[in-house]
Formats: C-alpha cells, structure tokens, sequence
C-alpha cells in the first residue's frame, strides 16, 4: 500500500502490482491507528480524469500539506475523501470516523448576522444530528419498544454526550471564546456579516468550524490562511499544532506548511507522490528524486544502446547461440523499465518568464514620508501620525500589519489617490512608479488578454503579443476569452505582465501572491530579486516577504511606522527578542 512516508524519493514509485514493503516508517508510525484508507481511487469530469490509481493511508499524527499548481485537483482530492464519491476504487473509513472540513469557499451567510452565524453547526455535528434524529425517529414508533431497545437508547445517551462534549449544544459560546483569541470579539452579535472585512469573515468562519474539534478524528482544509493577518495565522498554526486528531491541508502558503506539516503530498497529472517532512524538505526531496530520476533514465538508455550494439555485433558475426537470446530479453527488460521510468517522470509544465527590467535608475532617495498624518472619520485611530520614513534606491520593503491597518492605504498616498491631512510625501523626479492592485483594477474585465496587453504595446504584431502570453501560460483558448471569465490567479498573471511591459523603476504591489501557485510565485520571487528598481510590497505571505525583502515597515495601528532591517523571519526575531527585553 502506497503510503506519503518515503525516506528514499525513489521508493516512492514502483511498477503496479507489486507488493513493496516501505523503508524508513519508524515503529510508532506503523502502530499509528490507521483513519482512512485509498486505494487505486479514480475520479474524472467528463472527458477530464483529475485522480487516477491514488493510494493513500491517513493515520493519527498526520499532518499532510497537500500541493499542485492550479487546477491539479487538490481541492478535488480532498472533496473526494470526504464526501467518499470516487467513480472507481475503494475509500475507506475507520469506524466511527468523525471528518471536520473547512471549505476553501467559506460556508458563511452573508446575509445573517454574526449571532445568527455563529449558532449554525458546522460539518464537524452534521453526522451527530442525523444519527442522533434518526433514533428519535425510531423512539416514536410503538414497534420500537417491541424488541431489544436498550443498545439503541445506549447509543442515544452516547450520542447526545458526545454532543455536549464537542460544544454542539453552545456552539455560538464556544466560537466567541474563540473570536476573542482573534481579536474580534467586539463585534456586536447583530452586526450583519457583509459589514464585515473579508479577513473578519474568514475569521467568523474559521470559528465557527473549529469548535468541538477536540472530539473531530481528521480535520480537513482548503486554503485556511486566505485573508488571515499574521497574528491569526501563528494562532491557527498553534492550534493546529495542538489538534490531535489528522490534519490534511491545501495550500499555497509555504511558510505555513512549514510550521503545520509533517508530510507533503504533491498532486501532479492525476496522481500523488508523497514526502516526510515540512514544505522545506518537500523541495530538497524532491530536488533528488528527480536528479536520480533523470540519472536512472540516461543511465536505462545507454545500457539499451549498448546492448543492441552488442548484439548486432553477434548477428554479423553469425552468432546465433543462447547469449544472443539472452541479449535479446535484456534489451526488452530495459525498454520496459525505461518506458516505466519516462511514465513516472513529472509533465514539465511551461514556467512563467519574468523579465523585470527598470527604467532609467531614479536618484539615491526616491520617497521620504515626512511628518505625514493622515485620519479618516469613520476610525478612531489615525492611519498615520507624524511619521518620519524614506526609502532608498534598490530597497525592497515589505509592509505588514493587522487587517484594516492602512496598508494598501499607504500604497494609494504614493501613486496620488489618496492625499495627506498634514505633512508631506516627496517623491524624487525620475521615479517611475507600478501599481499592482490586489483586485486587479488596473486591467479592463471586458477585454481578453490580448487586448489588454496591446493596450499598452499597439504596435506590437500579433505573433509577438501571442508569444508574449503564452510565456506566461496563457492558451490559445484564453488568450481571446475576456477576463471577466478568467480565474483569479489569471488575471494575476495578466496584471503582472503589464508591470512587465511598461518598465518602471519603482513598483508598489498589493498582495502580488494571491491566486498564484507555487510555482508562479518562485518565478516571481526571482524575477523581483534581480529586479535593480525599488519595491513596496503589502504582503500576507511570510515565504514571499523572506525571499524578496531587505526592509519591513510594521503598521503598529496606532499611526505609527516602525522599520526593521532585514527580511520578515530576521523581524519575527528580532521583534520577540524586543519584546522579551522590556
């Protein structure tokens, strides 16, 4: 049985059928109870297969970071196990298996209010309620009490304690405890949830369905760090490090699967291959793996070279005894290893092509923010108070802070959308400036791609605008669909090719990650640090802000800017180290 716990990378793929026994599971993982269970699990969509011949084992302890660019099936993968719908193989649960899955697209209401919301019972008490009405049904019927009724009423009790336990009964006063651990326990109970931030209702969200986890066996979730600040995404990641029971995780945030994950599971051209170890040790792993791989394949075809060679050597010798035969079996043996070998090779996928060029270089000071304020009426708090800070050529900063801070605030006061109540902002002649929006407002919805990219190059012929696309991974389908119907980390890619096109010297992104998959955010992240200009960038993503960022400006939310040299892990540790010292 193929399990995601490989020391070797290469033990990970055999022929199928064969019956290997796994190297390097240590004795506490093979007593691990097991939870769930796949094997040879096919789903398809139409014409479209998106699982085939996955197999699985989900035990206690497990903590699996599930990966795959968009559209790989990873969602799909998760759905699958959960709602056991597979068209072909076997799933299967330990009995009385309890499953809470948090949605990727947030079971919210948006028209109830935060009261009313946090009283709905998640998936986690879905499998109690039902059971626990199916007996009462039962109890109704005068038949019932004909036979033997006490296991049942046994079960009843059972039931209805298991409920208390989980929180089930209160469900509204377990998720405000835990709103108050996320800040949000202000709130008044009749606020209407669409008055809420998107961070605020993925908070509401997440608090709801983590109540009675405690009593949950495997605990599933898709994408859970969307629109969370930094301070809920080190408390989830503390919960779930607490949590017990199974975790299975999609996402894109590396930094998190860093710190949650004990396994990685990539999903890639319908199938799974597993790794131990965080995200970090995902890509060194797999680095090998396929080094080997491509060592064994070269290595399979000089050895068939060589034989053929030798055995045409014996045919013009007329040599026709048993050693040719044998010749003969070898060569097939090794075309059928070299097929296999070829056939569990990865698909390589075109990468997006970055090639972040700046204008001419802008002065050694390029912006200075001087004694600036700024208040709006609706807070409390000032989004700026007399704050004193410059940047310098080349610098690339990030800026964090809780949600509702001022970021993206921030970022309109450079590019002139919004002005100052008092102070001033010099920015240097020369300075050329890019503005990434986090929705995408610079782009036009009712144009396709290729419209929209000879926006701004009208003379360019359209094998080259074509050319131009398809670097960045578009079709020659999507590339006359209009971007409206196009998907999120698409018109992101679109967005960033116009940073690309108009060659500013200082770029301002707002949350330049979202929607895109790992592999266009590594091609991102190296673009950005050859990139000679200047860049302010809003960022959630830890991994991102590690790899890009020389410089972190913290909103403290209460006006104030302080600056931190370094990239975000050096911040994290040098803010605690502050923080210890007072």
């Amino acid at each position: 049985m193929t399990r995601p716990h490989w020391s070797n990378p290469m033990e990970s793929y055999w022929p199928p059928g064969s019956n290997r026994l796994l190297v390097g599971e240590s004795l506490a993982k093979a007593v691990a109870r097991e939870l769930i269970r796949l094997e040879e699990v096919h789903r398809a969509f139409g014409p479209l297969t998106v699982l085939e011949g996955v197999n699985l084992r989900i035990d206690e302890g497990d903590r699996i970071g599930v990966i795959g660019h968009n559209g790989s099936g990873k969602t799909t993968l998760l759905r699958t196990i959960s709602n056991q719908d597979q068209d072909v193989g076997d799933i299967t649960f330990a009995p009385a298996l309890r499953l809470a899955f948090l949605t990727q697209v947030r079971d919210i209401d948006d028209e109830a209010t935060l009261g009313q919301e946090l009283n709905r019972r998640g998936r986690q008490f879905l499998e109690l309620e039902e059971e626990i009405s199916d007996i009462e049904r039962r109890m109704e019927e005068p038949s019932f009490y004909d036979g033997d009724w006490q296991p049942t009423m046994d079960r009843y009790q059972e039931l209805q304690s298991l409920m208390a336990r989980s929180g089930g009964g209160d469900v509204a006063g377990h998720a405000t405890e835990i709103l108050k651990a996320l800040n949000l326990d202000q709130s008044s109970m009749e606020v209407s949830l669409n008055s809420l931030s998107g961070g605020e209702r993925a908070k509401v969200a997440l608090a709801r369905q983590l109540v009675g986890l405690d009593q949950i066996d495997v605990f599933f979730l898709d994408e859970p760090t969307n629109h969370l600040d930094f301070n809920t995404l080190e408390w989830l990641e503390s919960f779930l490090n607490r949590f017990e029971g199974a975790l299975m995780i999609v996402s894109h945030d590396r930094y998190f699967l860093d710190r949650v994950c004990n396994n990685i599971v990539e999903v890639q051209d319908a199938h799974i291959k597993g790794y131990p170890g965080n995200y970090t040790s995902f890509l060194k792993q797999k680095e090998i793996f396929l080094q080997t791989l491509n060592d064994r394949i070269e290595k399979t075809q000089k050895e068939i070279k060589r034989l053929q060679g030798a055995m045409q050597s014996m045919k013009r010798s007329n040599k026709f005894d048993k050693s040719v035969s044998q010749k003969h079996f070898m060569i097939t043996r090794a075309q059928r290893e070299l097929k296999w070998l070829k056939s569990i090779k990865p698909r390589k996928r075109q990468s997006l092509k970055f090639n972040l060029q700046s204008a001419e270089k802008s002065s050694l000071d390029v912006l200075e923010f001087r004694d600036a304020s700024l208040s709006f009426e609706s807070l409390a708090r000032p989004i700026l108070e007399e704050v004193v800070v410059s940047v310098r050529r080349g610098q690339k900063i990030g800026v964090i802070g809780p949600n509702g801070v001022g970021k993206t605030t921030l970022l309109r006061l450079i590019t002139g959308d919004l002005g100052l109540d008092s102070g001033e902002l010099e920015i240097s002649p020369g300075v050329q400036i890019g503005y990434f929006h986090q929705d995408h407002r610079t782009l036009d919805f009712d144009l396709t791609p290729i419209d929209e990219v000879r926006r701004l190059k009208p003379r360019m012929d359209y094998g080259e605008l074509r050319a131009l696309l398809g670097q960045f991974q578009f079709t020659k389908e999507m590339v006359s669909t209009p971007l409206s119907k196009l998907s999120g980390g698409e018109r992101a890619r679109i967005a960033l090719l116009r940073l690309l096109l108009e060659e500013n010297n200082m770029l301002l992104l707002d949350e330049p990650t979202n929607h895109l998959d790992t592999d266009a955010k590594e091609a991102l992240e190296m673009a950005l640090t050859e990139f000679d200009g200047g860049i302010i960038t809003v960022s959630h993503d830890r991994y991102f802000l590690d790899k890009v960022c020389d410089t972190i400006w913290d909103l403290q939310g209460d006006g104030g800017i302080v600056v931190w040299p370094g990239n975000y892990s050096e911040y994290k540790s040098r803010s605690i180290s502050s923080t210890n010292n007072r």
